[in-house]
C-alpha cells in the first residue's frame, strides 16, 4: 500500500478542521444556553471548579481547552452585558 501524498494528507486535515469548527460552534451554542441558566439562577459566569474539571479531562490538550474556555466565557459575558 502506498503512503498518502502530501495533498491527500492536507485534505484529511481540512476535513478534521471542519469537524472541529462544527463542534466548537455547537459548544458555543450550549455555552449560550448555560449563560441563560446562570442568569436565571443568579450565578456568576466563572466557575473555577468546573474549569478545573474540564482542564484535567483535556490532558495534554489543556492549553487548547484554556483557549476554548476563554472564548466561551467571553461569549457568556457578552450575553450578560447585552453585547451578544
Amino acid at each position: 500500500m502506498e503512503e498518502p501524498t502530501l495533498e491527500e494528507l492536507r485534505k484529511r486535515i481540512d476535513c478534521i478542521d471542519r469537524a472541529i469548527i462544527k463542534l466548537l460552534e455547537e459548544r458555543i451554542k450550549v455555552c449560550r444556553d448555560i449563560a441563560k441558566c446562570k442568569l436565571k439562577l443568579g450565578l456568576p459566569i466563572e466557575d473555577p471548579q468546573r474549569e478545573d474539571i474540564v482542564l484535567k479531562r483535556a490532558g495534554i490538550y489543556e492549553d487548547v481547552f484554556k483557549e476554548i474556555i476563554k472564548l466561551c466565557k467571553k461569549v457568556q459575558e457578552g450575553m450578560v452585558h447585552g453585547q451578544i
